[in-house]
């Protein structure tokens, strides 16, 4: 049986990725590590450098999973180039869909709601769509004051607030719509069965990607 661990900065993702690997017979354990983001948030002395040491010696106690599936856009940023240290996959949850986000033509607006990963997503990403020979016409839509309704467990709140910048921006049909968190899906398939309209988010090519990675230990 395939062991998929999953390292999130908050429990609320959890429900998500079980729901995405219900039908996969994967052995999924979820990790919740808080720290990380308040130290990122509170500590001046954490830096860049640091962050990336404390999430490599993290990552290094998962030895027994053989996929490791990472879920905090601020952890996968701190871990930057380094997935070589590790004998397993290290998959980051933007990974999918920035190969999804290469595939579209056209422009695309980008919805964040978390203000603290758009600096770090966008440089990746940046870089993601550079090496393919890509280009990219994006609008960031970035939502303020409204990653702390989920932070504090008002979930109902934060996809209420999600929907409505949704709705917006279907209205305004400036190309095709994405958002960029995990936390951010369930409102973008509530917005979808409103309105028909397709919304790219992390989870719809997460578990191909994930299969073509076992595929590939195994062969």
């Amino acid at each position: 049986m395939i062991r998929l661990h999953c390292l999130h900065a908050h429990p609320s993702n959890i429900s998500y990725i079980d729901d995405a690997f219900y039908d996969t017979g994967f052995d999924l354990h979820h990790i919740v590590d808080s720290s990380f983001m308040e130290r990122a948030k509170q500590d001046p002395a954490f830096d860049l450098e640091q962050q990336q040491t404390y999430a490599i010696n993290r990552l290094m106690q998962e030895g027994e999973a053989d996929l490791v599936l990472l879920t905090c856009t601020q952890y996968i940023a701190a871990l930057g180039e380094q997935q070589h240290l590790f004998k397993q996959p290290i998959v980051s949850i933007d990974e999918p869909l920035f190969e999804q986000i290469c595939e579209r033509e056209g422009p695309l607006q980008l919805v964040f709601s978390n203000p603290d990963t758009v600096e770090g997503t966008m440089k990746r990403l940046s870089s993601y769509v550079k090496e393919r020979g890509k280009q990219l016409k994006a609008e960031v839509v970035v939502l303020e004051d409204v990653f702390h309704l989920c932070l504090n467990g008002d979930i109902q709140a934060y996809h209420e607030r999600i929907m409505e910048q949704l709705r917006q921006s279907v209205k305004q049909q400036h190309g095709d719509i994405c958002v960029m968190q995990l936390s951010m899906v369930h409102a973008a398939k509530q917005v979808e069965q409103e309105t028909g309209v397709s919304i790219i988010h992390p989870l719809s090519p997460l578990k191909p990607f994930v299969y073509q990675k076992i595929t590939a230990l195994k062969e």
